[in-house]
C-alpha cells in the first residue's frame, strides 16, 4: 500500500531524495544488488510492469536478479528479458552458463545471446545445447566465432534440430564451401532458415543459368549468403542489372557487383550516379569506375562529394584518372588520405617525389607507407614523422 500512495501521492521529503527512495525500493520489491547508481531503479520504478502495487511480491525479482548479476545483462535488457522468462531456481540457468562458458563463448557474447534469446537459459543442457554445440565444435568452430554464429540467430542453437535441420543444412553448405571454416564465416553473416536449402537453390540456378560458375557461388555464399534467401523476382532483378551494366557472369567481379547492388534502391543508385555527373563525368566513365571497383557506388552520396572534390578539385585529377584508380574513393579522407596528403605535399615541394608517385602513397600499406615516404627522409625533414601524426588526430 505504501508503495501506491508513493506513485499517487509522494511524500516530497522522501520521493525528492533518490538514495533514500531507491535503497527502500530494492529492499522492499527488488532483489538487485546496489550498485550506487540511482538510475539502475530509477528505470524500473518507471516501467509500468514495476509499478508498486498489493502484488508487488509477485515481481520477478528473482530473475531480474539473475540476469543482471550472473549474465551480464543492464537493467533494461534484464526487464525486457524478463519478460520471455520467469527464473525459479538457478540450478538449469547455471548448468547453461557452465556449459556455454566451457565450450569458451566469451562472456560479452553469452549476455548478448542471452539478452536477445533469454529461453536459451531454460534449454536442456545436455540433451538440447550441448549436442549441437559439440557438432560445431568438431567442425573446428569455437569460442568466438561460435558465439558469433548462436548471436547471428540463436534460433540454431535453441530452436533448430540438430539432425533434420542443422546437419543436412551443413551439408548443403559443404557442397559450395569446402571448408567448414568458410561455413563458420558463411554461418556468421546470415540468419538460421528452416529448410534455407530450399530457399536458396532457385536463386543459385538463376547464377547458373547467367553463367556464373560455382567458384562465383561459393564466392557469395561467403560475402553475402543472406542474398541468397531474397526472393527470386527480387534476386533475380538484381543479377540482371548486373549483368546489364557490363559485368562478366564468369568473372568474380560479378558476383562483387551483385554484392553491391544488392544493397542500394534504384532511386539511391541514381542519386549516386548523379554525382558523378555532377563532376562532368559521362555515362562510359561512370560505368568504367563500377567495374573495376564496384564497392565505390557503396559509399554515401556525401562521402562520395567529398572524395570526389579532394581529387578532381583539390590535386586536379581528371575523371579518367579517378577511374583508374577508382581504389582511392574507398580510403578514408580522415585516416589515410588527408595525413598522408600532408606528407606528399612536402616531398613535393621538396622534389623528393613525383605527382606520379601520389596514387602509389595513397594504396600502401602502413607500414610501407612509413617506410618509403617518411622514414627514409628523417635526416633530411625530422619534422615529417610529426607532421603526419598531427594530421592524423
Amino acid at each position: 500500500m505504501l508503495g501506491t500512495c508513493l506513485i499517487s501521492n509522494p511524500c516530497k521529503s522522501f520521493y525528492s531524495n533518490p538514495n533514500r527512495m531507491l535503497s527502500f525500493c530494492s529492499r522492499q520489491f527488488l532483489h538487485i544488488k546496489w550498485s550506487g547508481d540511482p538510475s539502475t531503479y530509477l528505470f524500473f520504478i518507471r516501467n509500468s510492469a514495476f509499478r508498486f502495487s498489493s502484488d508487488a511480491t509477485k515481481l520477478p525479482s528473482l530473475t531480474v536478479d539473475y540476469l543482471i548479476n550472473r549474465c551480464g545483462l543492464t537493467p533494461e535488457s534484464a526487464f525486457k528479458a524478463s519478460q520471455r522468462i520467469n527464473i525459479k531456481s538457478t540450478t538449469k540457468p547455471d548448468s547453461v552458463l557452465a556449459l556455454l562458458y566451457s565450450y569458451g563463448l566469451p562472456k560479452p557474447y553469452i549476455s548478448k545471446l542471452i539478452s536477445k534469446d533469454p529461453t536459451v537459459l531454460s534449454a536442456d543442457p545436455k540433451k538440447t545445447l550441448e549436442p549441437k554445440i559439440e557438432f560445431f565444435s568438431n567442425m573446428g568452430i569455437s569460442g568466438p566465432d561460435l558465439a558469433k554464429i548462436f548471436l547471428r540467430d540463436s534460433r540454431l542453437l535453441s530452436g533448430a534440430s540438430l539432425e533434420n535441420q542443422i546437419v543436412p543444412s551443413m551439408n548443403f553448405l559443404r557442397s559450395f564451401l569446402h571448408d567448414d571454416r568458410n561455413i563458420a564465416v558463411a554461418l556468421s553473416r546470415m540468419r538460421w532458415i528452416q529448410g534455407f536449402r530450399r530457399v536458396m537453390e532457385p536463386n543459385i540456378e538463376i547464377l547458373r543459368n547467367q553463367g556464373v560458375p560455382e567458384s562465383g557461388i561459393s564466392k557469395l555464399f561467403i560475402r553475402r549468403p543472406q542474398l541468397l534467401t531474397w526472393k527470386q523476382p527480387q534476386f533475380n532483378e538484381v543479377v540482371l542489372q548486373t549483368k546489364a551494366m557490363g559485368f562478366d557472369p564468369s568473372s568474380m567481379m560479378f558476383i562483387h557487383a551483385v554484392c553491391a547492388l544488392s544493397q542500394m534502391y534504384k532511386t539511391t543508385l541514381e542519386a549516386k550516379l548523379e554525382v558523378f555527373r555532377s563532376f562532368g563525368w559521362s555515362e562510359d566513365e561512370i560505368l568504367l569506375v563500377f567495374r573495376k571497383q564496384p564497392n565505390c557506388l557503396t559509399r554515401s552520396e556525401k562521402i562520395l562529394r567529398t572524395r570526389l572534390d579532394f581529387f578532381m578539385n583539390k590535386l586536379s585529377w581528371t575523371a579518367a584518372e579517378v577511374a583508374k584508380n577508382p581504389v582511392v574513393l574507398l580510403l578514408s579522407m580522415e585516416k589515410r588520405t588527408v595525413p598522408r596528403y600532408s606528407v606528399i605535399q612536402v616531398l613535393l615541394s621538396q622534389g623528393l617525389m613525383k605527382k606520379k608517385s601520389i596514387r602509389t602513397a595513397l594504396i600502401l600499406t602502413e607500414d610501407k607507407f612509413l617506410e618509403i615516404f617518411v622514414r627514409k627522409y628523417h635526416q633530411e625533414l625530422p619534422q615529417l614523422l610529426k607532421e603526419y601524426k598531427r594530421n592524423m588526430e
